[in-house]
């Protein structure tokens, strides 16, 4: 494991590291994509955690790669003002967009290309006023500020009867989101809450009050968990697991700032 600090580093063979009892290597290590300013990568023939990346590296370590944050503004939009004056939350079922806002407390779907369907549901016998909507494969999640309270909706938005109060962790929430297996909200107490399917708290959060004062929106890529805010415009990244040495019944699951994109 390699540390740099300045001008000076220190390199560890994560194999010297040991067990905690039994010695030899930790864990499975797999092959890390890593930003091209410094991020980590690891080789698994090696088991090299290392720091500062750069082309060079290539040679000695072939299953390092170099990505590099190309993301930009593509050009393409699409206007949802003729359902929604006050749209507040966005979500991707695999196939269409879903659009949720206030001024009528439902969800409209929309195509990849923008297009209305004309398929939409009503929130608002549950929540007037949803501020975020999200999939989860099988079943939307809608949370809102007057109830602080999560909803779950069928694939065809028929609200299943199913719900959750997060006002024990947030009576503003705001963001929505679900990584795969749980899902986390995010709002007014400048915190990120993570939930069970069932809705129960896992006693899990963190904290975005170093990045920004009012975040309001939450989604998960995969990989991490991103989140905007209105204060400083900005988008932030938050990892949600450990990268290093952990045994498999460890859980590093506090989340970590990365970067501003």
């Amino acid at each position: 494991m390699a540390y740099q600090i300045g001008d000076y580093s220190m390199t560890i063979k994560l194999s010297d590291l040991g067990g905690g009892g039994g010695g030899g290597f930790i864990g499975d290590i797999k092959p890390l994509n890593v930003d091209d300013t410094g991020g980590l990568f690891v080789q698994d023939d090696q088991s090299w955690l290392r720091t500062g990346v750069v082309s060079s590296d290539l040679s000695d370590y072939p299953d390092a790669k170099i990505v590099t944050n190309t993301a930009a503004y593509t050009g393409i939009s699409f206007s949802v003002a003729s359902q929604d004056l006050s749209p507040t939350g966005i979500t991707w079922d695999g196939t269409h967009f879903w659009v949720i806002g206030i001024s009528n407390a439902t969800a409209y779907k929309y195509t990849a290309a923008g297009v209305y369907t004309g398929t939409s549901f009503s929130v608002a016998s549950q929540e007037t006023s949803p501020r975020g909507i999200t999939w989860d494969g099988t079943s939307f999640w809608v949370v809102g500020i007057i109830t602080d309270t999560v909803y779950k909706y069928t694939s065809t938005g028929a609200y299943t009867g199913i719900s959750f109060s997060v006002a024990g962790q947030d009576t503003s929430p705001i963001g929505i989101t679900w990584d795969g297996t749980h899902l986390w909200v995010a709002g007014g107490n400048r915190r990120g809450f993570k939930y069970t399917a069932a809705g129960a708290y896992t006693g899990i959060s963190f904290s975005v009050l170093g990045q920004m004062q009012n975040p309001q929106g939450i989604t998960w890529d995969g990989n991490s968990l991103w989140v905007v805010g209105t204060n400083n415009d900005a988008v932030y990244e938050y990892v949600t697991e450990f990268v290093g040495v952990a045994t498999a019944s460890t859980e590093y699951s506090v989340p970590t700032y990365v970067r501003i994109k």
